[in-house]
This record gives structure tokens, sequence and C-alpha cells, in this order.
């Protein structure tokens, strides 16, 4: 006896408004450089998304969850990492034809099929974060991450089938991504030490008063030098009675001698022990100094 044939899935399809949107986006890329492909306003997570600001790539980020920002928080102070790539778009046509093959129901506007002849209009899909990497060899890489929190996958939390259809979704496009040969890594909220994220979060605050680290390489090195000394000789003392003392020793005021701690901290050469969290009120744990053997 045959086993019955699967029925084939019938895709949303392709429309001409989709298309126009797709080709206004690639033109608006193209003259002012990357935007993600949704905004915070356009967003349905409404209070959830935020627009972070971002020394590093010079432009506002669009968040679209209070989540997505740890990641980032970590991907911007990663020194490999050049560029963040939010809302990355994935090219229509190719995650349509990759959802037939692999018969997953592709993303569509199904609330829209009464102004289509009934016909579901397709979606673009999107992978939160793509970064662009740049090794010490010179090497660009990409890599692509999707962040979703760990109760979407939680099925006593949510919904058997809401979890089911999220899964799928990952399942094309981490094969999306694997067939480009780019590494796709799924995120939660899990995957991150909550107390290095708050680090990072207060850390990156120098970078807001970058007249404050504006100064000679020699000072800084010899700010450097006081803070190390200071926080091992002074092993009980709060940050706040080294920044005190460190500012004092170099004659600076003491925010800038705090927003270069944050500068030495977050470039890790003032290194710290960032799984506890930083108190202005309380000492802090210094790693060892790392001792170069060779000769």
């Amino acid at each position: 006896m045959s086993k019955p044939k699967c029925k084939k899935l019938t895709q949303p399809t392709i429309t001409q408004p989709e298309l126009n949107r797709i080709e206004k986006y690639l033109r608006e890329v193209k003259k002012n450089g990357y935007r993600p492909w949704v905004t915070v306003r356009q967003s349905h997570t409404i209070g959830q998304g935020q627009i972070v600001y971002s020394w590093k790539t010079k432009r506002d980020h669009h968040l679209l969850s209070r989540g997505e920002l740890m990641p980032f928080l970590w991907f911007e102070q990663d020194p490999k990492v050049i560029d963040i790539l939010e809302q990355y778009p994935l090219p229509l046509e190719d995650t349509l034809k990759l959802a037939d093959e692999m018969q997953i129901l592709h993303p569509g506007s199904y609330l829209d099929k009464d102004a289509f002849d009934g016909l579901v209009p397709a979606k673009t899909m999107t992978t939160d974060y793509v970064l662009v990497m740049e090794f010490p060899d010179g090497r660009h890489k990409l890599a692509a991450y999707s962040f979703k929190y760990s109760s979407s996958f939680e099925r006593t939390v949510t919904h058997p089938v809401a979890v089911a259809r999220t899964e799928a979704k990952l399942a094309l496009e981490c094969e999306y991504w694997r067939r480009l040969n780019v590494a796709w890594v799924l995120i939660t909220e899990k995957s991150f030490d909550e107390n290095v994220t708050q680090n990072f979060r207060y850390l990156r605050e120098c970078k807001d008063f970058p007249e404050y680290l504006d100064v000679s390489d020699e000072f800084k090195a010899i700010v450097l030098l006081r803070f190390r000394h200071h926080f091992s000789a002074l092993e009980e003392a709060t940050v706040r009675e080294v920044l005190v003392i460190v500012a004092e020793d170099v004659g600076i005021e003491l925010f800038q001698c705090q927003c270069l701690f944050q500068h030495f901290v977050y470039t890790h050469v003032l290194k710290l022990n960032l799984c506890e969290k930083i108190n202005l009120n309380r000492p802090v744990s210094m790693m060892p100094v790392e001792v170069n053997h060779a000769r």
C-alpha cells in the first residue's frame, strides 16, 4: 500500500506593492546608506521598540524589542564588529523559493488577502542582526543573529501552534544563511550575562562625551597606570573613591576621570571582572594582568 501524498503548501504571492516597497528601499539604501527594513514606528511591538544611536556606526539603530538591546550592546563593544545591520531584509524571491522547497509556509499578510482577490501577499523576511566583522588579517566576514525571548519556545507559556510557527520560520531563516555560508545564531535573553550587559550600558556612556577623551596617548597612559595602581593597592576602596584619588593625582575634573575610567574598561585595557556589576559606591574586582613571556 503506497503512502498518501502530502498536500503541497500554497505559498503567499509576491504583489506589486511589495515589489514597489523593495525597489524604493533599495534606492534609498544606495543613496543614503543602510537603514533597517522595519523601523520602530512601523513595528507592532507597542512600547517595546527603541531607537539607539551608535558611536561605532554613527547612525540610529531601530531595535524592535527591549530584548534586542542586549545583543546590540555586546555587538557594539566587540572590536571585530565594524558594522551592525539590524532588521536586515532577505530577498523575497529567494525565501519564497526556499519555503516552497522546505514546505514551510512563508510569512504573509493574511489579513490583507481580501484586497488581493483572496491571494495572500508575501511579506519580506528579516534577520534581526547581520554583523560585518573585520579580522586582524584584513578578512571581512558576515554573521547573522536572530533574537527571540526564551518564552517563545516554552509550550507551557506560549501556545504550541505559535511555538511551532516560530520554529518553522527560524528554520527557513537558518537555511537561507547556511546556503550563503554565513553563520546564523539563535539568541535569547539567556544568552547574555545580565551584569555584563548592564556594565556595557554604563561604560558606553563615555562615548557621549568625546571631548573628555580627547587627550594625548601619553596622558592616557599615565591615568591608566594610576587606575591600575590604586585599584590593586586599595582593594576595599569604592570606585568613586578611586576616581577621586586619580582625578586629584593627575589634575582633572572628576567627571572626566570617570569618562576615562569607562573608556579604559570598555576597551579592555583596564581589566575588571565585568561579571560583577560596576557600582560607584562599591569596590570592583581587578582581573589578573596577563604577562607576556615571549622573548
